[in-house]
């Protein structure tokens, strides 16, 4: 039995911090409670560790934590964005409502190496070694070497799998939180791109596309003189990517 790539989907109930949590966490880390003026949302900065630059000088960060994600930026860049400091009560409503706007569940994919795993061992990644047993609707049990989503595209590779491009939601989710580029159809590269202290969805030798992708919901900004293309982020990310994707890969 040869090596196969298995994707599991999970259905997960969320676990977001409330509104009383979060002042908690922000008196507790001497945090700053903060709302974006662009899009309303709430965030704590609490200090972070700095890091080191080209020159050697230390660069001091903050890490950002919003409901459903956390963000390490640098100081100054954090002070030029739209993220402003406010009061307590601008927090506590700013930061409900947008929990409770947020999905009661969420659903994520558990990617799998399964078949018999101990002659490819030494080729999987070494970060995350955890073995799973599952067992299907039908009785099937599967044992199977849990592999990150970010190394799929890597270990389909090497093991000579058919690659199958991630889910939209999963890119999405990938690249914004972890520095995660993804090459498209077409050429084209996905990747997360600071602007103004905001992450974004930043789509990489694609301005031969620009008129078509805009017109599906991309758009364009111009930055230091030169054209860029991005996806929007928030919740209509994965769908414009799905089509976007669709797009390109004819």
């Amino acid at each position: 039995m040869r090596a196969n790539y298995l994707k599991i989907e999970q259905v997960q109930k969320t676990n977001i911090k409330t509104a009383q949590e979060m002042l908690e966490f922000a008196g507790k880390y001497q945090g700053r409670l903060l709302i974006n003026s662009k899009s309303g949302n709430a965030a704590v900065s609490i200090p972070t560790h700095s890091f080191f630059d080209s020159d050697g000088a230390a660069v001091p960060r903050v890490l950002l934590v919003r409901p459903q994600k956390e963000t390490r930026l640098p100081v100054d860049k954090l002070e030029s964005s739209t993220w402003k400091q406010v009061s307590t009560e601008e927090f506590v409503a700013a930061w409900s409502k947008e929990v409770d706007e947020l999905p009661k569940f969420t659903t994520d994919h558990l990617h799998l190496v399964t078949g018999i795993l101990l002659p490819i061992w030494k080729i999987l990644p070494q970060k995350n070694s955890r073995v799973f047993r599952l067992q299907t609707s039908d009785g099937q049990k599967i044992l199977g070497r849990v592999v990150h989503a970010s190394d799929i595209q890597t270990v389909t590779e090497q093991l000579g799998l058919k690659n199958t491009l991630l889910s939209p939601t999963e890119l999405v989710f990938l690249v914004l939180n972890e520095s995660y580029s993804q090459q498209l159809p077409g050429g084209v590269t996905l990747r997360r791109s600071y602007i103004a202290g905001e992450p974004r969805l930043e789509l990489v030798d694609a301005i031969s596309l620009a008129d078509r992708l805009v017109a599906m919901g991309c758009f364009t900004e111009i930055i230091q003189w030169r054209k860029r293309l991005f996806v929007p982020t928030g919740e209509r990310a994965a769908a414009v990517l799905a089509d976007l994707i669709g797009i390109i890969g004819k």
